[in-house]
């Protein structure tokens, strides 16, 4: 009884409350659900082929990226372990899943192999294909890997990078946050400083490096086209930049 119509209405619902990445999103999942219930013979046709995003959805926040000063500050302000996973995020691109989902066998040298993510506090696959990849690392962040491995609770292969109390499960996200990360940001005045922030100034700040997309996706663990129109964000001194070049080429 679900129809196409159905399913628009319901974006259409949506947009009024959504951002258009979120409407996006579920967009796709309606498909995929529609695509599983084809394939189980549920049903005859997918309904939600031909769903499109409406063209007018709630507006968007501003998206925040960290400048060099702000990571400069906050390095300095978090202890070791907190140091460490900005980095994982800030300078490797890494999702915090993938970060808190990592085990002591998953590094190997200057990379890191995503293998598992925590989500909703359980150990998971992956999000994509594309996510289970090995992640390269900078130098600084080698150097703090090696610093907390010798001194991490845990030295098996299997077991957690960044466990918890317990040590049989890693650290949950938002107990890291909240009780470690969160409160000591407050006191510099950067608390809007999240995960996603990090990873989106990864994506910002390669990009304006010259790093093309293809490796910013690979490494990041998502499409290209996920990485340039909803992480790489165009800065002001960007759109200034090149304005001139243009001037530059007429005059």
């Amino acid at each position: 009884k679900i129809d196409r119509e159905c399913l628009q209405a319901l974006l259409n619902k949506k947009a009024k409350v959504l951002a258009r990445g979120g409407v996006n999103h579920l967009r796709f999942r309606l498909r995929s659900i529609f695509s599983l219930a084809v394939s189980e013979g549920v049903v005859e046709r997918n309904p939600a082929v031909s769903l499109f995003t409406p063209q007018r959805c709630k507006q968007s926040g501003e998206k925040l990226v960290l400048t060099p000063e702000h990571i400069t500050r906050i390095m300095a302000a978090l202890d070791l372990r907190e140091r460490l996973m900005v980095r994982l995020a800030t300078f490797e691109g890494m999702r915090p899943g993938e970060i808190l989902g990592l085990q002591i066998g998953d590094v190997d040298g200057d990379s890191v192999w995503v293998r598992r993510r925590l989500y909703k506090g359980n150990i998971d696959v992956p999000k994509t294909r594309r996510s289970a990849r090995r992640v390269a690392l900078s130098s600084a962040t080698v150097e703090l890997l090696v610093q907390w491995i010798l001194q991490a609770p845990l030295t098996a292969s299997d077991g957690w990078l960044f466990p918890a109390v317990t040590l049989d499960s890693p650290v949950r996200r938002d107990n890291i946050w909240r009780r470690c990360m969160l409160p000591k940001l407050k006191k510099i005045g950067l608390e809007w400083a999240t995960f996603q922030v990090m990873r989106r100034t990864f994506a910002t700040l390669s990009k304006k490096a010259g790093v093309d997309a293809h490796t910013r996706s690979a490494q990041m663990g998502n499409t290209v086209d996920v990485n340039e129109n909803e992480y790489a964000v165009s800065t002001f001194d960007d759109r200034l930049a090149a304005v001139r070049k243009v001037e530059a080429t007429v005059i």
